[in-house]
C-alpha cells in the first residue's frame, strides 16, 4: 500500500530523428490523440500520484493539446525541456523541487512508452521507498556484440548475464535530486541511464524488477502499428446489450474475448441490475428489433460510457424482412446516423447503425461488428450500413 506522495517526470522533448516523419513521435496521433497523452492519463488515474511534470520541447503547443483533450490537468505541469534526455529530466527534477518538496518517491517514465502497467508501477514505487531506487527490466531479445575500432567483431556478450533497462523507474526524491546536482556536463550531454546516474553519485544500487512485454518504446514508425494494436486491446471495454439471447451475440462475445480488455453481454429483459454496477465501457453494442428501442434502460446508458477512451456506439437493427423499410429513404437513414454521431462526439464516441435485412447471417454480422470495434472509431462514425 502506498501512503506517501509520489511525483512523476515524463520526458517528452525529443526530436525523434529515428521516427522517420516530420512530426516528433510524442505528438503523433494514435487512435485520435497524441502519443504522449496515453502515459500521462495512466499516471493521472493513480490516486497516490500528486504531481506530474511533463517536460516538452514546446510548452505552448502542449498546453493547447491538453486543453483540447479530456485529460485531468489539475496534477499536471508543463515545463520546457532541453536538448538531451538527462538535461530534460533535470529540468523536471528542478520543477518538483520548486513546488513539491514533500514528495517521497519520483517516477521517471518516457512519454513515448504509452503502456503503463499499474501493478508494476506500484511495485517499483514500494521498492524505491524501501531500497532507494528501483527500475524495470526485460530480458534481452538479441545477443549484444562488442565491435573493435575497425567495425569488426571483437566479442559477444553472454545474453543471460545482461538485461534491457526500461522505464518506469522510481527513486527516492532526495536520491534523484542529489544525483542530478552532482553529475557532470558530459553526463548530462551523453548519458541516458538514470539508474546508473544514481549509482555513480549516491552509491545506491537499484532494485531491478522484471516487467511485462508492454514496456517497449515507440522509436520507429513501425512501432506505431504495435502501439495501436496493444492500446486497442487494453482500452477496449465492450458491453453488448440485447433484449434476448441470440446466436450473433454469442459469436460476437466469443470473437472479442481474446481481442479486447473486457466484454460483457447483458440481456436487458432479465439482467438490468448489471447496468448499475458502476462499470464503464468505451464501446456499447445494442441489438434492436425493427427500430432503435427507446426503452428507458437504453436512454440512460450514457452513464456507462468511459469518456477517457475513444469508442463506438453500435446500433444493430434486425429486420425480419425488408418490407418495413420501404417507406424509409437511405438519405433519411444516413442523416439520422450522422445526427447521432454528432451528439456523441463530446463523449469521444462514434456511432454506427447497422440494418440487418438478411436472416441467418449471424457469423457475418458478428464479424462486421467485431471489425468495427477493432477499427479506428472515427473512421466509420456516422455511417449507416446494410447487411
Amino acid at each position: 500500500m502506498i501512503n506517501f506522495s509520489v511525483g512523476v517526470i515524463l520526458p517528452s522533448a525529443g526530436f525523434s530523428e529515428r521516427f522517420g516523419v516530420p512530426v516528433p513521435k510524442q505528438y503523433y496521433e494514435v487512435l485520435g490523440k497524441p502519443l504522449f497523452l496515453y502515459a500521462l492519463e495512466e499516471f493521472n488515474r493513480m490516486q497516490w500520484v500528486k504531481k506530474i511534470i511533463l517536460v516538452v520541447d514546446n510548452p505552448e503547443h502542449v498546453q493547447g493539446l491538453l486543453e483540447e483533450s479530456h485529460a485531468n490537468r489539475e496534477k499536471v505541469s508543463v515545463v520546457q525541456g532541453e536538448h538531451t534526455r538527462h538535461r530534460s529530466i533535470r529540468a523536471g527534477v528542478q520543477a518538483l523541487q520548486r513546488n513539491e518538496s514533500n514528495l517521497k518517491v519520483v517516477i521517471v517514465h518516457d512519454a513515448a512508452r504509452p503502456l503503463v502497467p499499474s501493478e508494476l508501477v506500484e511495485e517499483l514505487v514500494v521498492a524505491a521507498e524501501a531500497h532507494g531506487v528501483a527500475g524495470a527490466i526485460r530480458p534481452l531479445v538479441s545477443t549484444v556484440l562488442q565491435t573493435n575500432s575497425d567495425g569488426f567483431l571483437d566479442h559477444s556478450l553472454d545474453r543471460s548475464k545482461h538485461v534491457s533497462s526500461e522505464t518506469p523507474q522510481a527513486f527516492q526524491f532526495d536520491i534523484l535530486t542529489s544525483a542530478y546536482n552532482k553529475c557532470s556536463d558530459e553526463e548530462l550531454d551523453t548519458g541516458t541511464e538514470c539508474l546508473q546516474l544514481a549509482l555513480t553519485h549516491t552509491g545506491v544500487q537499484a532494485r531491478l524488477i522484471e516487467g511485462p512485454p508492454d514496456l517497449w518504446k515507440v522509436t520507429h514508425k513501425k512501432d506505431i502499428y504495435a502501439a495501436v494494436g496493444c492500446l486497442r486491446e487494453r482500452t477496449n471495454q465492450v458491453c453488448i446489450m440485447s433484449s434476448e439471447e441470440n446466436e450473433t451475440v454469442k459469436l460476437l462475445t466469443e470473437t472479442l474475448e481474446s481481442k479486447v480488455s473486457m466484454v460483457k453481454s447483458v440481456v436487458t429483459s432479465m439482467d438490468t441490475t448489471r447496468l448499475t454496477s458502476g462499470e464503464t465501457f468505451n464501446t456499447v453494442v445494442f441489438f434492436h428489433l425493427h427500430e432503435i428501442d427507446q426503452d428507458n434502460q437504453l436512454l440512460d446508458f450514457e452513464a456507462m460510457l468511459d469518456v477517457d477512451h475513444q469508442g463506438l456506439i453500435i446500433h444493430v437493427i434486425e429486420h425480419t424482412s425488408a418490407d418495413g423499410m420501404q417507406s424509409m429513404s437511405v438519405y433519411d437513414l444516413h442523416r439520422s446516423g450522422r445526427n447521432m454521431a454528432k451528439h456523441y462526439e463530446k463523449l469521444q464516441k462514434g456511432v454506427v447503425v447497422i440494418h440487418c435485412l438478411t436472416p441467418g447471417e449471424d457469423r457475418r454480422l458478428a464479424d462486421l461488428v467485431s471489425s468495427l470495434i477493432l477499427s479506428d472509431a472515427s473512421t466509420f462514425s456516422g455511417q449507416t450500413l446494410f447487411l
